[in-house]
């Protein structure tokens, strides 16, 4: 595991034993992490979807905002992230969480990235911290970029590779040297 503890704003990295298909080499942004538990989205699972596909009635601008699926756990709800000073809550520079669905659809035709979130991923009290020690995940820091322009099929790679090391090994064929 990093050194990085988890936290609002960082990213967990699944390890290459993580076998559950819900998180295989996925990338989950931590959206709030407490004494409660731990509530993130997945990045790199984009679906075949725009908002306009999803809701009815969305407004003009829905057409931009791609739909990912988020998580597992409640698949029905949506959650939304905003590049820039978008609407919402601010939890990183470049990255907001949340807000008016009027004000994303309009930040979205403003040519700002805006991302839907169908689901989530969540974890219990000390339930995250267990598995992070157990070496299922990998806590990385998060920018801008690892949510809105790095392709979601390259985000697990380049995230390992940003970390070095042993992190930038298991991104070559899952960490396998003899596998290369």
């Amino acid at each position: 595991m990093s050194n990085l503890l988890v936290g609002q704003g960082c990213l967990l990295v699944a390890s290459p034993e993580l076998l559950d298909p819900n998180f295989a080499r996925t990338v989950v942004f931590v959206i709030a992490h407490d004494g409660d538990g731990t509530f993130g989205l997945v990045l790199n699972r984009p679906l075949d979807a725009s908002l306009d596909d999803v809701l009815e009635a969305a407004g003009e601008g829905a057409e931009r905002i791609r739909v990912h699926r988020g998580g597992p756990v409640q698949p029905e709800m949506l959650q939304f992230l905003s590049s820039g000073d978008g609407p919402g809550r601010t939890l990183l520079p470049g990255v907001a969480v949340g807000g008016d669905l009027d004000a994303l659809v309009a930040h979205a035709r403003g040519a700002s990235a805006v991302r839907a979130y169908a689901g989530y991923a969540g974890w219990g009290s000390g339930q995250l911290e267990a598995e992070t020690r157990e070496g299922s995940w990998i806590v990385a820091p998060a920018r801008a970029e690892h949510v809105f322009d790095v392709p979601a099929d390259k985000l697990w790679v380049a995230v390992l590779r940003e970390l070095g090391g042993r992190y930038a090994w298991l991104a070559l064929e899952g960490g396998d040297p003899e596998a290369n």
